[in-house]
């Protein structure tokens, strides 16, 4: 990387030189009759090179995010070609008035005969079209690489959350927990363990067919996370509260990544403190900007899992295996809130 403005002069340089040799070969052919300005030819066709490929880096940024979106079309195409060619013009006569005062000292406004404009022009039009041809391929070239590589990923990161998912959920410490929860409370109260054994086998039914990467509705996750949190408030008593303000609109009307919630939620209890001195209160609603937000207090464990950031990278690169915005943490008056974006169904 250290060499990396170095490679670029040589780019400019050795693209400017061949610019100013074609345009040479143009005027008059063979064998090539280099006048006493090349030199400041070669200069000027150097700076234009570069002001040019910063001007297309900008438009080409803004083609490349809309073939992402699939929006790029034969007239956005034209536009951004437009502008090339309206920015080359620009930066020719500007380019050409700040060399002619860096040579003279002064500002010389020479009128080119007829012939000679429309060459430059024409010749210059070619030479635009052509870097911006192959601007756009490279930078197509780059995001396909790109978007190869996140999906493979994606699909990695997937199968490790997956996988992860279950031996947390199924792993002996947490079904002994869970059993010996049902066992405590069967005799003492038996309504308790009943409801607690419902929502353990469909929480468990949940994470046994969790199969795909795709999205669900909104509707069906809030049932899997309010069996999880069912299990934690019956484990954890009085030391955990929480709640679900979400409209029956908002549930028919949205989607997100399947068992995402479960992760978020599982991180709030593993890295917060959760005793009767200090309960942990977790809310799940939708914000005025369309968000699911899962909120808790913020009170960090003194000591936390070495695997801290795991599951939040799971959770990102399932977002970016579904081509969508990834959630987002904060922490704001006391609350850790997590803000996961929700596809309108409609879409």
């Amino acid at each position: 990387m250290r060499f990396k403005p170095l490679y670029h002069l040589i780019f400019y340089i050795i693209t400017g030189t061949i610019v100013s040799i074609l345009q040479v070969f143009v005027l008059s052919g063979f064998p090539l009759s280099f006048q006493d300005d090349f030199w400041g030819e070669i200069l000027f066709a150097c700076l234009y090179i570069f002001c040019l490929t910063q001007l297309q880096k900008r438009i080409l940024t803004s083609s490349v995010s809309q073939f992402k979106r699939n929006t790029f079309s034969i007239e956005i195409f034209s536009k951004y070609f437009l502008l090339i060619q309206l920015g080359g013009l620009g930066i020719l006569f500007l380019n050409g008035f700040l060399l002619e005062f860096i040579v003279t000292g002064k500002l010389n406004f020479k009128l080119r005969t007829f012939s000679q404009l429309r060459f430059i022009l024409v010749y210059y039009f070619f030479i635009n079209a052509i870097i911006y041809c192959i601007g756009i391929g490279f930078r197509l070239y780059k995001l396909y690489g790109k978007e190869k590589d996140a999906k493979h990923l994606g699909e990695k990161s997937f199968m490790a959350a997956q996988l992860q998912m279950l031996r947390q959920q199924l792993n002996p410490h947490f079904l002994f927990n869970n059993l010996n929860i049902i066992a405590s409370t069967i005799h003492n109260n038996p309504t308790i363990a009943y409801d607690f054994t419902k929502s353990m086998a469909a929480f468990y039914r949940k994470v046994l067919e969790a199969e795909n990467a795709g999205w669900i509705p909104l509707k069906e996750e809030l049932k899997t996370i309010q069996y999880y949190l069912h299990m934690l408030a019956v484990r954890f008593e009085d030391k955990l509260a929480f709640s679900i303000d979400i409209s029956e609109e908002n549930k028919n009307n949205f989607s997100l990544p399947d068992f995402i919630l479960q992760p978020i939620v599982e991180n709030a209890i593993k890295h917060n403190e959760c005793s009767r001195n200090k309960p942990l209160t977790i809310n799940i609603y939708v914000a005025d900007n369309g968000n699911l937000v899962i909120r808790n207090i913020f009170q960090p464990k003194l000591e936390t899992d070495q695997n801290i950031g795991i599951g939040w990278f799971n959770i990102e690169n399932r977002y970016k295996y579904l081509a969508a915005q990834a959630p987002i943490k904060y922490i704001k008056d006391g609350w850790f809130y997590v803000e996961v974006w929700l596809l309108p169904n409609n879409q």
